[in-house]
């Protein structure tokens, strides 16, 4: 899931960086992870997509609502007319009929009239076979997903923020780490060739150590784009401009981590997801909704009542005329039924087999993951004291190059075995602290208290 979140985020790297005004480095600020968390929450373009899709599913549910409400209409018209019938009918509503109008002459050809009606339309539905009532299950399960949905959302950026922020501050720690390297060995490198010169040392010790300490400054570079790199990706979570620079808070800590077991792991999962309980509420949803298609040919009931007002001009009174009554209606013949059956049918099955595969899913991170985790832990140990040993062995080897002893091209191999063994140390710190967060999300327990203790133990 992680290394699609950063492909996607290089491809906005792209698109800022080809629509962002060119602009001169900024001086560095200070950045706590605090407030680095806090600003990703607060950009993030999917949580706020989430947060339109809860407000979107309240919309549906007050719609769904509305279907227990009656409904008012207006009207007005004017029409002109000389067709018996509706000239009769007129002077009827507009209580303008005389006896004259008995006329047979007048009855077969009136004279053109013309009536002018407002009224209002009342309608009450008393049963609707349903629908009403599945469409509010329907939308409140639509809410319930919609809000799983913004929870796991807010949880991918909690995880995103702490993955980014803590891979910078090993960078920064490893460019610390490589700057002292390079500094004392190239120290010693000078000193080294001053004697090369006056023919105390081997010109072939000095030209490999050379060799080494133009190693050092290969991946002092490398890590200059890494940490560049980082930057800009630190700018892009936060929606700030690219070229803002940043000093990070914090010094990783060591700590013993826990045993964990995948069984338990499993089960909290999915218990806890919230995008596991997203889907349940979807499959609950798209239920109610199959049901409603099903019942939707039963008769439909429901009361009216209507009021107008008829005259032959706007100066003159009219006839007020009311009419009440309940009406039932049902559709015999739907050509269109079968279909939308079949297609709720179908779409609750697609859900119920994306629930099924995002188990599948859960269930192999949480494998892989804990297996990373695992090997970590294991080799937490080891790497540290690998570190430990290497930066003894440069200190005891200080004195001996000092009186001849060792060579130069020993005492940077030395240094290189430190650096070597305390970049992977960092990286299996960085690593074993990110896996600790990552099975925290993928277990569905991954919340804003929790980050704050994870952040706090590992010195951030």
């Amino acid at each position: 899931m992680l290394p699609r979140i950063y492909l996607l985020l290089a491809l906005s790297l792209v698109f800022c960086a080809a629509t962002s005004s060119a602009q001169g480095s900024t001086e560095a600020g200070v950045l706590t992870f605090q407030e680095f968390s806090r600003r990703v929450s607060a950009y993030y373009p999917k949580l706020k997509a989430a947060n339109s899709d809860v407000d979107m599913a309240l919309a549906q549910q007050m719609q769904a609502r509305a279907g227990f409400w009656p409904t008012i209409s207006l009207s007005a018209g004017y029409r002109v007319t000389d067709d018996p019938v509706n000239v009769f009918g007129m002077l009827l509503r507009q209580e303008r009929f005389s006896s004259s109008d008995f006329d047979l002459k007048r009855l077969n050809t009136p004279a053109r009239h013309q009536d002018l009606d407002a009224g209002v339309h009342l309608e009450l539905p008393l049963f609707d076979a349903m629908q009403t009532i599945r469409r509010m299950r329907s939308s409140r399960d639509n809410l319930k997903s919609a809000q799983a949905e913004q929870v796991f959302t807010q949880m991918e950026a909690l995880l995103m923020a702490y993955d980014a922020y803590i891979n910078a501050l090993v960078l920064q720690n490893n460019a610390l780490i490589i700057e002292a390297v390079q500094k004392d060995s190239g120290r010693d490198l000078k000193k080294a060739g001053d004697l090369k010169d006056k023919g105390m040392i081997l010109g072939a010790d000095y030209y490999l150590a050379r060799v080494t300490f133009g190693e050092f400054t290969r991946m002092k570079n490398e890590l200059t784009r890494q940490l560049k790199a980082m930057n800009t990706l630190l700018n892009i979570l936060m929606g700030n401009r690219l070229d803002q620079g940043w000093v990070l808070t914090g010094v990783t800590k060591v700590k013993v981590f826990p045993e964990l077991e995948g069984r338990q792991l499993l089960e909290t999962a999915l218990a806890n997801r919230p995008d596991i309980t997203a889907y349940t509420f979807r499959l609950q949803a798209s239920d109610s909704e199959l049901k409603r298609e099903r019942s939707a040919w039963f008769p439909h009931l429901s009361a009216f009542a209507d009021a107008t007002n008829d005259r032959d001009r706007f100066t003159q009174s009219g006839g007020n005329n009311y009419a009440v009554g309940v009406k039932a209606q049902m559709m015999l013949f739907d050509p269109e039924h079968e279909g939308r059956v079949r297609a709720a049918r179908a779409l609750h099955e697609k859900i119920a087999s994306e629930e099924h595969s995002l188990r599948d899913v859960i269930s192999a991170d949480i494998t892989r993951e804990l297996s990373r985790y695992d090997t970590l832990r294991d080799n937490m140990a080891v790497l540290e004291g690998m570190t430990e040993d290497a930066k003894e062995g440069v200190s005891l080897m200080l004195p001996l190059y000092s009186e001849g002893r060792k060579s130069i091209t020993d005492l940077l191999e030395g240094r290189r075995a430190y650096l070597s063994s305390a970049q992977a140390f960092n990286s299996a710190m960085m690593g074993i602290w990110t896996s600790e967060s990552r099975l925290l999300f993928l277990t569905g327990t991954l919340n804003n208290e929790a980050m704050r203790k994870i952040a706090e133990g590992a010195g951030l």
